[in-house]
């Protein structure tokens, strides 16, 4: 069963940016600040949120979440009213609406008004979802293609001019001309896969094949580790500029460009941050330290392909730029692979040039006065030492880890679900983490604490479908038919077009309507 949880998890994340409901009595319309549509369904105001009223079950959305909220009955509009001025004027057959008193028919045509304005840009949104009417826009070095909603897209517009702009000058790049990266950036996972061509496991990734090309998705679910992502395959553009006829190494290409991966963006300054922890890179390093495993220097730098080198590289990369001296050191050794006319390259692909793992190694001990094997082993230790003193800075660290722990194979479920445990106590706000932290509860028979897991994951996004479906599956395996009946139903309402009831729930339906 602990496949099923694999396949919950990962439609979790296919959940469709744009949501449309079977029209019941009333048909209102509820705008996201991520991004989704409800329209078609019954709404109504309750203190500090909206309430979704469906067939199979009512949600409510917090305030927090909504971008605009608009009733199709006039009615609704109107509040209660106690004073004598207020009775007065009901008297007078007149009706507030927005602070102000008016007949019923003006009240009426504004708000028909107002739901015409709403269903066209609700049209207009739709639409904009589709690849082939994407928002196109050009910057000083980039050209975007965008299906990420308008209030979230100019964000990552501005965080990567101002990227660029930082690494160029601390790295010496030069703007390659009239020449800009086009960048389509995905208003979810799935047209990400189906138009950009990802596999099911890829964030983002960049054709370094020309034209180049960076694709990416904006994961609603983790705003945060879109723009991980973003920075990370950003800087491997950003190394391309060096030399656009080289490619660089896997080490330490990848490590560098996990160590700029970490960096922040604050949108009031308008500035980005590097140099910081990655905590997700972090906990697996300390992870595999506290198990008695200390990678060395020279199968690190010397290794070919590794995955350590996003890991343990990030670490190492991490350590030297953070000590004075070693940091311009390590940069002149990455300079140096590209320039040096010392280092040894070798023909890489598509007539570019490269330089092999054990020469990388060579390039390393020398530009970092490494050739004594005293010397490295010291600075070895110094690095070790280094990064066990490091301390986590956010939750999402010990979520990264947790999830490898539980989606690779073979999966260790009994170490995800202390680093999730470890995660949620540390303020995760993540209900990605919640769901999948459930469902390990649940091949635990732990059904008790999985539901007060989902309990907590639905307060941070109720009209997530795959958190209703994973509740479905889960009463299912306890026996309790009716409720799981209920959640699967509603989670069929929720999101229909997400999901292909196949799976142990297709037989909660009973009316043939579970596959597809």
């Amino acid at each position: 069963m602990a496949a099923l949880w694999r396949r919950l998890a990962c439609v979790h994340a296919l959940c469709a940016a744009c949501v449309a409901f079977v029209a019941p009595a009333r048909a209102d319309i509820l705008l996201l600040k991520d991004g989704r549509i409800l329209e078609n369904v019954k709404l109504a105001r309750v203190e500090g949120a909206v309430t979704v009223k469906l067939a199979n079950g009512e949600v409510r959305v917090p305030e927090a979440l909504v971008l605009e909220l608009v009733f199709d009955d006039p009615a609704a509009y109107q509040s209660a009213t106690t004073s004598a001025e207020d009775s007065t004027k009901l008297a007078e057959g007149l009706v507030p609406f927005e602070k102000k008193w008016m007949k019923p028919e003006e009240r009426n045509a504004l708000v028909a008004k107002r739901i015409e304005l709403a269903r066209k840009r609700v049209e207009e949104r739709k639409a904009k979802l589709l690849w082939r009417n994407r928002h196109i826009e050009k910057t000083k070095s980039f050209e975007f293609e965008s299906t990420v909603p308008p209030e979230i897209f100019p964000r990552y517009r501005d965080l990567m001019e101002i990227y660029f702009t930082d690494f160029a000058k601390r790295w010496g790049i030069k703007r390659p001309g009239n020449a800009k990266l086009k960048v389509c950036f995905y208003g979810d996972r799935a047209s990400f896969q189906r138009t950009g061509g990802a596999g099911a496991g890829v964030l983002g990734y960049f054709r370094h094949v020309e034209p180049w090309e960076l694709n990416i998705y904006y994961d609603r679910f983790d705003p945060r580790g879109t723009e991980l992502v973003l920075f990370h395959e950003a800087n491997h553009y950003l190394q391309q500029l060096l030399d656009p006829k080289f490619d660089m190494p896997h080490f330490p290409g990848e490590a560098l460009a996990e160590y700029y991966g970490a960096s922040r963006y604050d949108e009031k300054k308008k500035s980005v941050e590097t140099g910081l922890v990655h905590d997700g890179r972090l906990v697996e390093v300390r992870t595999e330290m506290d198990g008695g495993r200390k990678m060395t220097i020279a199968e690190l730098v010397g290794g070919d392909g590794l995955y350590e080198h996003y890991t343990w590289g990030w670490s190492l990369v991490y350590f030297l730029m953070n000590q004075k001296g070693l940091d311009s050191k390590f940069q002149k050794f990455v300079l140096g692979l590209v320039k040096d006319k010392d280092v040894v390259r070798v023909p890489g692909a598509h007539g570019s040039t490269t330089v092999e793992a054990g020469e990388v190694l060579k390039a390393f001990r020398r530009f970092l006065d490494l050739e004594k094997d005293e010397a490295l082993a010291a600075l070895e230790q110094r690095w070790h030492a280094y990064v066990a003193g490091l301390q986590l800075q956010s939750a999402r660290g010990l979520e990264a880890a947790a999830f490898s722990a539980a989606n690779t194979y073979p999966a260790r479920p009994i170490k995800a679900r202390r680093l999730f445990s470890e995660a949620i106590a540390a303020g995760s706000t993540n209900p990605a983490a919640y769901h999948r932290y459930a469902g390990l509860l649940v091949d635990n028979e732990e059904y008790d604490q999985a539901f007060a897991m989902w309990e907590k994951a639905l307060l941070l996004d109720p009209l997530d479908a795959g958190l209703y479906a994973g509740m479905a599956e889960a009463h299912s395996r306890r026996g309790q038919r009716d409720e799981a009946q209920r959640l699967a139903r509603l989670a069929r309402e929720i999101d229909p077009d997400a999901y292909t009831w196949g799976w142990d729930l297709e037989e909660l339906f009973g009316d043939g309507e579970g596959g597809r």
